[in-house]
């Protein structure tokens, strides 16, 4: 009897089994429906639309520097205010649903591996994410910005901005991943990401010492070096910790999923 359809052995082994399925599972869920153009006008009309009406407003009878300089700015700390809410919403789910609605039992009752379901998610909501809201709007950002300004961000430093402003976004995502191992409600699990975020506007004037330590600071440093090439005195220390941050989320989130019981 002729089947209709074949099915497909991936290989696989240890704590990665599974890995290339899970992969292919979520980036069919921003790229196979309308969640990837969704979030592509939305961040279109969020950060290019604020750049717009920035720009409009700067450039009246500013010098060009000013009007770059500016723009520059905004476009890093704002547009990256609004990317962090962004990743933390877009992403409050990814392990959160799966669980209440016990699909992350089932995908797991086959050969796939925990460490894959979780890091399947990571890479592709982080990969997804940072190319709608970064990647996208900063191509439309750098032609915006000859339109008001009549000049050019210098490449290298705006570059090496951009990379602080994806850390940043890294270290709420594999948050915001890690909170959903351990709550299993989506309030809950972007309330304390959200106010993690908001706490960076408030605590540093109480406590100053623990500045350096959190990623905070990692959106003023960026704007400085992008703007001036200039690295601010004690970046490398939360450029650093951002990243050492990141890497322990993901671990401890790797570490509590695995003794999740279903």
């Amino acid at each position: 009897m002729a089947t209709s359809a074949q099915l497909q052995l991936h290989a696989g082994s240890g704590g990665l089994v599974g890995l290339g399925n899970m992969v292919s599972k979520e980036w069919n869920s921003w790229w196979r429906t309308r969640r990837g153009l969704t979030h592509l006008i939305l961040w279109l009309i969020v950060i290019n639309g604020l750049m717009f009406l920035v720009g409009v407003d700067e450039r009246q009878g500013s010098p060009p520097q000013e009007v770059l300089d500016e723009l520059i700015e905004v476009f890093i700390r704002a547009g990256g205010l609004f990317a962090t809410i962004g990743i933390v919403l877009a992403t409050q789910s990814a392990v959160v649903s799966e669980r209440q609605l016990g699909t992350a039992e089932w995908v797991l009752s086959k050969p796939v591996s925990r460490h894959a379901f979780l890091l399947s998610k990571l890479l592709v909501n982080g990969t997804s994410f940072v190319f709608l809201a970064v990647v996208v709007p900063t191509v439309v950002f750098y032609l915006q910005v000859i339109h008001h300004a009549l000049m050019q961000p210098t490449v290298v430093p705006f570059l090496m901005g951009l990379l602080l402003h994806v850390e940043h976004l890294v270290f709420y995502l594999t948050l915001t991943v890690l909170l959903g191992t351990y709550f299993r409600s989506r309030g809950a699990v972007s309330g304390v990401a959200i106010g993690f975020l908001i706490a960076g506007s408030i605590l540093p004037g109480v406590v100053p010492s623990v500045t350096a330590l959190l990623p905070w600071a990692l959106h003023p440093i960026a704007g400085t070096i992008a703007r001036t090439s200039t690295v601010p005195d004690g970046a490398h220390v939360t450029i650093l910790m951002c990243g050492l941050w990141s890497i322990l989320w993901i671990l401890l989130a790797l570490w509590r999923f695995g003794r999740e019981e279903f």
